[in-house]
């Protein structure tokens, strides 16, 4: 009976918010002025419970009266159902429910602005030995960075719904623990000091922990956006390289599955799920001995073998620690690095992309869920 409720008013929602995007354009862009009425007048009810919708700093919430039609804060009344609700923000979406079943736990970039790529540089300059920054690069959708600063014996990182702790030292340690491999092939493990789970991983000569204060995201989400913790790279612009989520349609992810069922006791899916922003995945299919994933300006192949085998090349480490080779077989530079069980090779035929690019885009090289 709860559930079909969720559903019910998940969808009143949804159609007010559609209806109210649909009425118009004003000034070229999607949106239309109106006059409209906070009403006051009107109170919640949730499973039988007074329910007083608020924002994230507290302050009460009333629903809009506008034609005789009654808009509901969305986020407030989808927390208190406990059902998720998000925005994609590329796409100008809300999305209350699961993004789809292929995906349940949706990430985001994290764009930092120019103020907090400063802050997070000189937050590690303050520890001396560990004046190189790193930073996570994703959250999951809906979360919003808030805060970094330099505590303790480390750099704190606080989101709404995430705390992710860099550090010299391993909280972990001393504590019963369980180990977990993450999707990128990276050892982590799981301990709960309190009443909140911990994840710490290494990460080159630091301790990566993350946690949900809240508890608002699962060991999946916190293990998801643990990979995506990294190096920032100096530069004029104190950041890593632009790029974008690879958002693969339900055929796509089809298509990904059964190139790699084409191939015995090779059968577990993976792929890239980052790109340089402005690049465009188009095409994957088996051939030869593994999997390759074709995008405008990056191939990704994905094999039980190691093509780098028989070159010389330079040992590079990528910014979540793994170790990788560079290679030249013929004009194009390769990136070969293993994960797993497998060998993967990320290129640029039309050298379109730098080292440093390709080198960050195989980091989200991933296991498909």
């Amino acid at each position: 009976m709860k559930k079909n409720m969720k559903k019910s008013v998940a969808t009143v929602m949804v159609l007010g918010m559609t209806l109210t995007g649909a009425a118009g354009v004003f000034a070229g862009t999607q949106l239309e002025k109106i006059s409209a009425y906070l009403n006051h007048g009107i109170s919640f009810n949730v499973d039988g419970a007074a329910y007083a919708p608020t924002d994230d700093n507290g302050t009460k919430l009333a629903p809009i009266t506008y034609n005789n039609s009654t808009y509901l804060p969305v986020r407030a009344l989808a927390e208190a159902l406990h059902v998720p609700v998000t925005y994609d923000g590329a796409n100008k979406q809300v999305i209350i429910g699961s993004l789809n079943n292929s995906n349940p736990s949706a990430l985001t970039s994290i764009t930092y602005t120019t103020a907090q790529k400063e802050a997070i540089h000189k937050a590690f300059a303050q520890f001396d030995g560990f004046e190189t920054a790193y930073a996570p690069q994703q959250m999951t959708a809906g979360d919003l960075f808030k805060s970094v600063a330099a505590g303790g014996d480390g750099v704190s990182f606080i989101f709404n719904h995430m705390r992710v702790d860099v550090s010299p030292r391993d909280y972990s340690d001393g504590y019963t623990s369980k180990e977990v491999k993450l999707s990128n092939g990276v050892s982590a493990k799981w301990y709960t000091p309190s009443d909140t789970g911990m994840l710490t991983l290494k990460l080159d000569d630091r301790y990566v922990t993350l946690s949900s204060p809240d508890h608002k995201l699962t060991q999946d989400q916190l293990q998801q956006v643990a990979v995506s913790v990294q190096k920032v790279n100096s530069g004029n612009d104190q950041g890593i390289t632009a790029y974008e989520n690879v958002n693969y349609s339900k055929q796509q992810l089809d298509n990904i599955r059964s190139s790699f069922a084409k191939f015995d006791g090779f059968t577990a899916a993976y792929a890239p799920q980052h790109m340089v922003a402005g690049d465009a995945f188009k095409s994957v299919g088996a051939g030869g001995d593994g999997v390759n994933f074709v995008f405008n300006r990056m191939n990704v192949t994905i094999s039980p073998r190691d093509y780098s085998f028989s070159y010389d090349g330079k040992t590079v480490k990528l910014p979540n620690g793994v170790s990788a080779k560079w290679y030249t077989p013929d004009n194009t530079d390769m990136l070969s690095f293993k994960l797993d069980d497998r060998y993967v090779t990320l290129s640029s035929p039309n050298n379109q992309l730098t080292h440093t690019q390709l080198e960050q885009m195989a980091v989200a090289v991933q296991k498909v869920k």
